[in-house]
């Protein structure tokens, strides 16, 4: 009896119900829009068709500024924007249905607010509300234009879709540290570098080192190697700065760069190790599952 009362203690002990097996339905809208390659055929369709509506919205983009397009055509454009505002709202509303999958140590509100408040969140959100708005709400040219401009944030969904991106954002999470202190030193010698400059050359061509500011143009087109030839030193002194600024930018721009390399090659070949390890394991588990059963037990 006490151990009964024991067992019902501990499984109502947290004071919440457990936790449901999500349906095989939201299971698979949940690989259509995180995993395709675990998803049926029909949720790899779906993932596959919101990554191609993305890289046609993107080419809508750049097809929308052509001069001399025809009436015909813009209206096309137009519909096709709105479809795509209704599929990135249903997709927002997907990604909101399968939060708790995503993360599922929280609840599924605190699931649903965790992926509404995150960056790719109100990505996912701008890149419909703003043609939904101007489709049931009368706006102005300008407003027009702005929420042409807000559409661009849809570009910024292909993120999900790259390896590399994420690659990027890890590297410059576990190498933040020397990153910053790579770009302080560069950011060093950019304001000393200026400074400098505007000291010696205002006072030849106050008209062209009008400013600090200008001298810090100046020093980031030396260091960065772009050289655009509007500011030249006229000067000795000057000329002796910019020979000093263009040497060490050689060594100072090649450091970030560095870091960069060595980031990504340590974090391709942890990936590649992750890779394998799952593929055995996988292996591993389909072995198990096709062998035999011990005719002793």
């Amino acid at each position: 009896m006490s151990a009964t009362k024991r067992d019902a203690g501990s499984a109502s002990g947290e004071g919440r119900a457990p936790r449901r097996e999500p349906s095989a339905f939201k299971r698979q809208a949940y690989f259509a829009l995180e995993d395709v390659r675990r998803g049926n055929a029909v949720a790899r369709f779906v993932g596959i068709a919101l990554f191609a509506l993305i890289a046609a919205n993107a080419v809508l983009v750049f097809a929308e500024t052509r001069p001399g397009i025809s009436a015909g055509v813009s209206a096309v454009f137009l519909v096709f924007g709105l479809a795509s505002s209704v599929c990135f709202a249903l997709e927002y509303a997907a990604r909101l249905w399968t939060a708790d999958l995503v993360h599922p140590d929280l609840g599924p509100a605190r699931a649903r607010a965790r992926y509404a408040l995150s960056p790719m969140g109100i990505i996912d959100l701008l890149a419909f509300a703003p043609g939904l708005f101007v489709l049931f709400v009368p706006v102005s040219a300008s407003m027009l234009n702005a929420a042409r401009i807000i559409r661009l944030v849809r570009l910024i969904k292909l993120s999900r879709y790259m390896r590399g991106l994420h690659s990027i954002a890890r590297v410059f999470h576990k190498r933040r540290q020397e990153i910053i202190a790579a770009f302080m030193v560069l950011a060093l010698l950019t304001v000393t570098a200026s400074v400098l400059m505007y000291e010696i050359e205002h006072p030849v061509q106050p008209d062209k080192f009008d400013s600090v500011f200008t001298g810090m143009y100046w020093a980031m087109t030396t260091i960065t190697s772009t050289g655009y030839g509007d500011l030249v030193p006229l000067t000795a002194a000057g000329r002796f700065v910019g020979f000093c600024t263009m040497l060490l930018s050689i060594g100072v721009v090649g450091i970030p760069a560095g870091i960069f390399s060595a980031g990504f090659v340590s974090e391709f070949r942890a990936q590649d190790a992750h890779d394998r390890r799952r593929a055995r394991h996988e292996d591993a588990g389909a072995s198990s599952d096709d062998a035999p059963d011990d005719p002793s037990s």
